[in-house]
């Protein structure tokens, strides 16, 4: 579905709700908390309204997105993809980045939210605080990307300050929610040594670079452990494991708050499709839930599935 076809709709659906002599612009302002200039440029269509400003039209004008989307088809499930540029980002990819950090920062801390995945690429919110790890990322985005022959070397690759902060900031607020879950494909470290390899072989990845990555694949293993084990984060919130005897075809993700329920496929590496429709929400969770069935829990009690899974990853990281 159109970007424009959604914006329309949804505008159409909010001067539906309104009097005749309220303004919509004044209407949106206090609703979003944000200024005149800033609405204007959502209602030409100039910027689109985030994920979170959509939820919370919705929710704050009782405004189904189901029947805005029906509207234009009943069968089709509609998703938005935000191309961000990853490497040297305008502000308008860092707001893009920001919004999505947004998300989990309005999770008021007395209200249930929750947010799982089943992933074969490790999670940002693991691998984020690692530096040369989440240069690795970008490199492999940035040659997926625009091609080989445009990536810099992984060490010379510089991430601006405001993106490093916001990226600090997504690792902090994530632990926000109550109960997180990670279904992790069995071979997810195995898909990741393959690529440091390959990139290496043909002397994209300096040698130099290969052994502070394994370094960090030995700290980001021993976190991930710990965690695993304890089956919570430092302010309680819960987090499980669990290994898959299956493998994936992407990652799936969905998010619950009190102000929407997103739902997420990885796309491009570092990107997403994101979706905020109910049904889209629905049968991504039940997908994710069902994998449970085909996945061993290592979390907590899981004590021996946990020591042999992170023994083998460890092997694997010794082979680089």
């Amino acid at each position: 579905m159109k970007q424009e076809v959604l914006h329309d709709n949804l505008l159409k659906a909010i001067r539906e709700k309104l009097p005749y002599e309220e303004n919509l612009a004044s209407v949106l302002g206090n609703l979003l908390c944000i200024g005149k200039e800033a609405i204007y440029r959502r209602l030409r269509g100039d910027v689109p309204f985030t994920l979170l400003e959509t939820a919370q039209i919705s929710k704050e004008m009782n405004i189904s997105i189901d029947g805005i989307l029906e509207s234009v088809s009943p069968k089709s499930r509609p998703f938005q993809l935000k191309l961000t540029e990853f490497i040297n980002p305008l502000e308008i990819d860092l707001d893009m980045m920001d919004n999505f950090v947004d998300v989990f920062r309005s999770i008021e801390p007395n209200t249930y939210s929750e947010a799982a995945s089943s992933t074969n690429i490790l999670p940002q919110a693991l691998y984020l605080k690692y530096k040369y790890l989440t240069r690795f990322y970008l490199f492999k985005w940035k040659a997926q990307h625009d091609g080989l022959d445009s990536v810099q070397p992984l060490h010379e690759i510089v991430i601006p300050d405001r993106m490093a902060q916001i990226q600090r900031n997504f690792i902090t607020e994530t632990q926000r929610v109550k109960d997180s879950c990670f279904i992790f494909d069995s071979m997810i470290f195995m898909y990741l040594i393959n690529d440091i390899k390959y990139f290496s072989s043909v002397n994209l990845i300096s040698d130099n670079d290969v052994h502070e990555l394994k370094e960090e694949l030995y700290r980001l293993l021993d976190y991930t452990e710990r965690l695993a084990a304890r089956g919570k984060f430092d302010n309680g919130h819960r987090i499980n494991f669990y290994i898959s005897n299956i493998n994936f075809d992407t990652t799936y993700s969905y998010i619950l708050t009190q102000k929407c329920k997103l739902s997420l496929i990885k796309a491009f590496t570092l990107n997403s499709v994101a979706s905020l429709d109910d049904k889209t929400f629905d049968s991504v969770k039940n997908w994710i839930s069902s994998l449970k069935r085909f996945s061993t829990l290592i979390s907590e009690s899981g004590d021996l599935q946990r020591i042999h899974f992170f023994r083998k990853q460890r092997e694997l990281v010794a082979t680089l």
